[in-house]
This record gives structure tokens, sequence and C-alpha cells, in this order.
């Protein structure tokens, strides 16, 4: 991985573009992430965006870094008006994938199965869906109708202690721990579908020593891949325990092989790659590095819990 200065001017001239999305005009970027920060590459015609079905607004967690920390609310959606829209926008093709988040999906789990029924009775099976969950409520996995269609269920888990771990998630019951997630990882035997998603903080995984240790951890429970994001700067405990993801991931680590990684301006960078354990055991890893750059364009869709199709989270009415 190179150390290259963002690119400061676009190359394929105008960076965003305005379509329309249901009646309604929609800014949107009009560029491909780079590999190299300097060259960018215009989208098609048809530009097509990533969809975030924010099902439900209740999370039992109260994270202290989370947008939704303290969020008690348990709205959710209605599903035919879901299927309604959501036809609408399968005529308009326009959906690339889509992630069904929250609150915490698994907390409802026969509207999750409604909404993953309704996703692939319109978009098809060939739509990549993900779910993200913090784990409560895991241990009904296998009450998935389609799970073996689901494409990744990305798994929130910020430390490699169960009990630091827990506390980060404000202490509440059925954080799952080691010895369950290795039971339910295992269960799914026909595809990878896991990805631990770690959010990095200054107090807990915060140096490379301490995500070679979290690697191990979630190569111990069989996850074949992990996340590590910079923390948003949400609220004040998120300011105050950010850290650049570029102190956590090295590029000089000699346990870890980077296989790629993109340049979106000064608003992110990203790459993957591969941990290698001491005693030879690997595992995928990715990581992002948000900047926090503002932006004037719509970067995914939210369908939210009051029933309404926006252009991003907290973003405009579409419908």
């Amino acid at each position: 991985m190179q150390n290259i200065n963002y690119c400061q001017s676009c190359k394929i001239g105008e960076k965003t573009r305005e379509i329309n999305i249901l009646g309604k005009p929609i800014t949107v970027k009009n560029y491909i992430c780079s590999a190299d920060g300097i060259n960018y590459k215009e989208k098609p015609e048809n530009i097509k965006l990533q969809l975030f079905v924010n099902m439900l607004t209740f999370c039992p967690a109260n994270c202290r870094f989370c947008v939704a920390k303290n969020t008690k609310q348990d709205k959710k959606i209605d599903i035919d008006k879901f299927k309604s829209v959501m036809k609408l926008l399968k005529a308009e093709d326009r959906i690339r994938g889509i992630k069904i988040t929250g609150g915490e999906p698994f907390y409802d789990i026969d509207l999750l199965n409604e909404v993953i029924s309704a996703i692939y009775d319109i978009f098809g099976y060939e739509t990549e869906v993900a779910i993200s969950t913090n784990g409560t409520g895991l241990e009904n996995l296998k009450k998935i109708k389609d799970l073996e269609h689901i494409e990744t269920i990305h798994l929130s888990h910020h430390h490699y202690d169960d009990n630091v771990n827990r506390e980060l998630f404000g202490n509440i019951k059925n954080i799952p721990d080691k010895k369950l997630l290795k039971d339910i990882i295992g269960s799914v035997s026909y595809k990878d579908i896991f990805v631990l998603n770690c959010i990095l903080l200054k107090d807990y995984i915060n140096s490379p020593e301490e995500a070679h240790k979290f690697m191990d951890f979630a190569i111990d429970i069989g996850a074949p891949k992990v996340g590590f994001m910079t923390c948003s700067q949400v609220n004040g405990y998120a300011k105050e325990q950010s850290i650049p993801y570029e102190a956590v991931i090295k590029e000089d680590d000699p346990a870890l092989l980077f296989t790629r990684g993109f340049f979106d301006y000064d608003y992110c960078h990203c790459s993957d790659g591969v941990y290698s354990s001491e005693d030879g055991r690997i595992v995928e890893f990715y990581g992002k590095s948000t900047k926090m750059e503002d932006y004037a364009y719509c970067r995914g869709l939210v369908y939210d819990a009051d029933d309404h199709l926006k252009d991003g989270f907290g973003g405009n009415i579409i419908m």
C-alpha cells in the first residue's frame, strides 16, 4: 500500500451528477473510487446506489460511541408500504445492493424474515443482501428462511476480551461471548458469511499489536474476515476516542499483506488484505479510514423506520 496524496481535482470533469429517483432530483457522485488516488473514472450512465433498510429503531445496546446511543424507541417499518416502495425502486433499476440494519434487526426475527422475503421476491436472489447486527438474538440465526442466500452478516464486535467487549456495549445481556460466536459461526458450514466489524478506539483496539490480538481472536472463532473502522465523531465521547485507521493498520506491518485499496478524494480511504498469525493461520481484513469532510451528495438511499425513503441517513425525504 503506497503513501499517496489525495487528488484534489477530478480528471473526469464534474464530481457529481443529478439523477431522478421516483421523480425527485438526487445529486450523486459521478466517479468510481481510484486505486492510486489520481485517476478517477466516470460512472456509467445508469448509476446504482446501495440501499440501507433501517427496519426498526430499537437497539438493546448502549454503545457510548454510537449515534443511536440511548435509542429505546420501538418504531418499525410497515411491511406493505416497504414492499410498494421497493417495487418502484426495482422498476427504476437503481439498487446495486441492500443492507438491513436498525436498531437491531434480530430483535424482531419475524419482521426481519418478512423484509428479507420481500427483498428477494422483488429484486431476485441475485441481489446482494447483508445484515448488520450487534449479536443479540444471533442464536435465532437458523430461523432466517433465506439464510443460504444472505451474502454477509456484519457482526459488531469491538474487543477480543469478552468482558471488555460486553462493557463497550453497555453491559447488556445476550452479547455473544467467544464460545457462542464460535458455535454460531461453525453452524453455517456451506459458506463464509460472517465479518467481525471493530470500531477503533483510543482506549481499546488502538495499535498494531492490539489489532493482531483481535485478528487472532477472529481466527480462533472461525470468522473469515475482520473489518476495522475509524470511529465516526458523532458525539463527545466518539470525538475523544477516535483514532486514525492508519495508526492501527500500518503499511509496514510484516504480518499484513495488502491486496488492494481505494481512495475517495478527502472523504475516505479503504484497503483490503490478509493477516498471518505467528503460527501461520490467516484471516482476511479490510479497513476504512473515514475523513470528516462534508459531502454535498447522496452516498446511499435509506428506507427508514418511519416508512420514508431518504437520500441518506437523516437525509431529505424522497417518498
